[in-house]
């Protein structure tokens, strides 16, 4: 399967962007799938945070194991040279299912991994901060100030935003905070998250740096 890869330096750090085809049938399958075991009943009902988690969903079929493989594919492409140190059995995962104005709040993932994969089961993709069907925007936050320090007026507030769109994987350090946007549309939007965890060597730092 051909993935296009986009990698950004920010920061400093790294968020790197895999784009699979958009009509790879494992997106549905995981996004029909992850509706389902929520219990999604009507588009106006509001989901709770632990109802509209499903767990360990990329371990349950044959499609999730597909995805899974791709994304390990994908974390070892952006780690390069240290992708040996790439845990082959910590994959961490979740589908969040989002129903209209449902929102993710900015926080990490570093308890759960350290690198971190947001993968887009749904989604329509263009250039606008909430696009015509609604979808919401996906925000990588710059970690390097604390965000209740004040700003002056020409300071902005700086994030690296993504607009979903099926088989859209984003790769970012999992210390690094995100939120997602309230979601504006009426079906339900589906995205996987994946954590990682990079066994580096121990005293390593001292080892590059020193």
């Amino acid at each position: 399967m051909k993935t296009h890869i986009t990698s950004f330096e920010l920061w400093p750090t790294r968020v790197a962007i895999f784009e699979a085809p958009v009509d790879w049938e494992v997106n549905k399958q995981l996004a029909d799938a992850a509706i389902t075991a929520a219990h999604v009943t009507d588009d106006t009902e509001i989901l709770t945070a632990a109802k509209r988690r499903v767990r360990g969903i990329l371990d349950k079929t044959a499609a999730g194991q597909a995805l899974k493989s791709h994304l390990f594919a994908c974390a070892r492409t952006m780690l390069g040279p240290w992708a040996c140190y790439l845990d082959p059995d910590h994959c961490e995962n979740r589908a969040l299912v989002m129903m209209p104005g449902s929102f993710i709040s900015t926080h990490k993932d570093s308890r759960e991994g350290d690198l971190t994969c947001v993968h887009f089961l749904t989604g329509e993709g263009g250039g606008q901060p909430v696009n015509s069907a609604g979808n919401p925007r996906f925000v990588i936050e710059d970690p390097s100030r604390y965000f209740d320090e004040g700003r002056l007026p020409f300071e902005a507030r700086h994030g690296f935003s993504v607009n979903p769109r099926p088989g859209l994987s984003v790769f970012f350090p999992s210390h690094i905070p995100h939120n997602q946007h309230p979601h504006e549309g009426r079906a339900p939007h589906v995205q996987i998250v994946a954590n990682f965890r990079v066994n580096l060597p121990v005293a390593i730092e001292e080892r590059l740096f020193d």
